[in-house]
């Protein structure tokens, strides 16, 4: 599938082509709906982009809203940033009846944005007159260069520095990354970052209808004409059946190795894996993976295991007596091994997905207890809700950490 797009992958293209190109994407599919999620910059100048998805997609494909009134579910934030839980309400939306016995298709478009001028020849980036006034060009990018320490860049630079690979320290050094070429780098990377956290999101559901996803990464170019925009790279998520099968095309994430041209006028972007289609990870999977590399075997002795083990081995089965045993373990791991036992439940789909960078750092060896505690603190303010089997699958798993050989012995548990 993902071959009528890879002509668009690492490439500068008009707006409006782009946006045909995807609806053309989206009707050669043939869904029974089509739905779509719109994340983009609040800056001002993103406005032409927003245009263009709404004219040339969201009112030609997408279901009415109200009479004559078609849109995309819109994030709009400081560097586009992608929130957590937002895919699963847009999918959730544009599940009609009709999609129930058959299949949606939901594009999730993601623009980060940067400007760019042609002085001379030279291609200047991230600065650009606004109001007849020199302004930055994604100011929220600016800042995460600069260091500027606000929230919201903040979660940029979380980003930035997942899975152990400092991203930003890459582009801050000048023997890998032209100074001029920062501010659209950093918008690539980050738009990167923003795609593969919607991916995460996407496989930790399951779909209200089934769901054909296509998550596509882009940078606006902001110009003193007309915009342009550039293509990163696509995931696709098929979720019609069980579990969803993501694959994906485009650009790494590591700014060091993006070889950047121009070629009549237009932008061009390569690494080594640009033209390497490949399977998407299970992000928890192999966070579980490699915290089971490095884990200590040591055995943790406390009287309150001991106690909980030997309620679990001959209680009956209740389920509330389960859901107070759960609270009881993980009050007490908040005490005793709060980094191991905040990386083993996420790994095992048990805390929310939205920690994952957090917890990328914490099984890579981070010492950050308090950021654990706030895992496992989370997990029992939702305790009481939590569905019979999942707090089952929690006992268990938490009793083979702490108490391996006594699983065998529970009874109904």
């Amino acid at each position: 599938m993902i071959s009528h797009l890879r002509e668009l992958l690492g490439r500068e293209h008009p707006l409006d082509s782009l946006n045909r190109a995807l609806r053309f994407f989206a009707q050669s599919q043939r869904p029974t709906a089509v739905g779509a999620m719109h994340v983009s910059c609040a800056d001002e100048c993103e406005r032409e982009a927003a245009d263009s998805f709404q004219h040339w997609f969201a009112e030609q494909l997408l279901p009415e809203l109200k009479f004559g009134r078609r849109s995309p579910f819109r994030i709009a934030n400081l560097g586009s940033r992608y929130e957590w839980g937002a895919v699963r309400i847009a999918e959730q939306h544009f599940a009609t009846p009709a999609t129930h016995d058959s299949f949606k298709l939901m594009l999730i478009k993601l623009n980060a944005h940067v400007s760019v001028v042609n002085e001379g020849g030279e291609w200047r980036y991230g600065l650009m007159n606004r109001y007849d006034v020199p302004s930055s060009f994604c100011g929220a990018i600016n800042a995460l260069i600069n260091g500027q320490q606000q929230p919201a860049v903040a979660e940029l630079r979380e980003g930035f520095a997942s899975e152990g690979k400092d991203r930003l320290a890459m582009l801050m050094d000048n023997g890998q990354v032209d100074a001029n070429l920062r501010p659209l780098l950093a918008a690539v990377v980050n738009a990167r970052l923003q795609a593969r956290t919607t991916v995460v999101d996407i496989q930790d559901y399951r779909p209200s209808t089934p769901t054909l996803y296509l998550v596509l990464p882009c940078v606006t170019l902001n110009q003193p004409q007309r915009d342009t925009e550039f293509v990163i790279g696509a995931y696709t998520a098929d979720a019609r059946s069980e579990k969803a099968v993501v694959s994906y095309e485009g650009l790494g994430d590591d700014p060091s190795q993006y070889v950047v041209r121009h070629r009549h006028n237009l932008l061009r972007i390569e690494d080594e894996q640009l033209q390497s289609p490949r399977d998407a990870r299970d992000h928890r999977e192999s966070i579980l993976d490699h915290w089971q590399q490095r884990r200590s075997q040591e055995s943790i002795q406390d009287s309150r295991l001991d106690e909980v083990v030997r309620l679990a081995t001959n209680h009956n089965g209740d389920s509330h007596f389960t859901t107070e045993m759960l609270k009881t373990l993980l009050w007490v791991s908040l005490d005793l091994s709060p980094i191991p036992t905040s990386i083993l439940l996420f790994g095992k789909g048990l805390a929310g997905v939205h920690h994952l960078y957090r917890v990328h750092r914490l099984a890579r060896g981070s010492d950050e207890q308090d950021e654990a505690k706030q895992i496992l603190e989370e997990m029992i303010a939702k305790v009481q809700t939590l569905p019979a089997e999942q707090t089952q699958a929690a006992v268990k798993t938490l009793l083979q950490h702490y108490r391996p050989n006594a699983l065998g012995q529970q009874r109904k548990l």
